[in-house]
């Protein structure tokens, strides 16, 4: 089964630095179910805080240009980190950096596709995330941010992935923000994204990452219309219990 994990800052990072031991057993999870046939492409935030680590800064910058920079020196360190973590399970890794523009064409997004399943068939995991250097949009705060949510459908749906897992710092979609109230009960199976649920995802996101709950909504949504099992589940839940169900999670019916 070829299947997109997306790893979001809420995740991969606390405060300005990589949540490293979390990361290894998330690789660790990853490569077991890779040894029983599945494939998988990775979309990984965590450049800005792997910069702040190198920096050793404490708060994130506001200036779009030092947090280009930031991004530039942390992706460097975020993909050793990952080669390293791979590499004791005999598997290597691959950097692809995107923008959303990248899918702007039909030959560019044929391109891409090519890539990434050449990756796939030669054992190799591609570990995706903006390409900050030449995409300012991650870093607009005037903007929605994303936190490479929307970035992961597309790729997601241009590859032809049979799943998608969205892992966040929540089991998934609640009726209300459960880290400041009950929640109101998650909403464990969506069959459509519906004006109520962008409503909720709203109010029940996280504080931590850029993109919150609604764009992982979003993200959903264009891949459930794509025909794509899509699962918005926490990443502090063993992966392998998020893909058999058994994990707390909400899951987007394909259309």
């Amino acid at each position: 089964m070829k299947i997109l994990v997306k790893i979001g800052s809420a995740l991969i990072s606390e405060g300005p630095r990589i949540r490293f031991p979390w990361l290894a057993s998330k690789v660790w999870e990853l490569a077991a179910l890779a040894a029983e046939g599945h494939r998988f492409i990775v979309v990984s935030s965590g450049a800005v805080a792997a910069g702040m680590e190198i920096r050793g800064l404490t708060d994130r910058p506001t200036d779009v240009v030092e947090l280009q920079m930031l991004s530039g020196i942390g992706q460097v360190r975020l993909m050793t980190y990952y080669k390293d973590l791979f590499r004791e399970w005999g598997i290597a890794v691959a950097q692809v950096l995107l923008t959303h523009h990248n899918f702007a064409t039909e030959r560019e997004r044929e391109t891409i596709t090519q890539i990434i399943s050449q990756y796939l068939e030669r054992e190799t995991v591609p570990v995706i995330n903006e390409n900050d250097m030449v995409d300012k949009a991650e870093f607009d705060y005037q903007r929605s941010f994303s936190d490479n949510d929307i970035l992961a459908a597309l790729v997601g749906i241009n590859t032809g992935v049979d799943r998608a897992i969205l892992l966040t710092d929540v089991d998934g979609l609640y009726r209300e923000d459960p880290k400041h109230s009950d929640g109101g009960g998650l909403i464990e199976s969506v069959s459509s994204v519906t004006p109520d649920i962008e409503s909720m995802a709203s109010r029940s996101g996280s504080g931590l990452g850029l993109g919150g709950m609604r764009s992982k909504v979003v993200a959903a949504k264009m891949l459930s219309e794509a025909s794509i099992h899509t699962t918005i589940a926490s990443g502090f839940a063993p992966l392998a219990d998020v893909m058999s169900g058994e994990a707390r999670a909400t899951r987007f019916e394909p259309q």
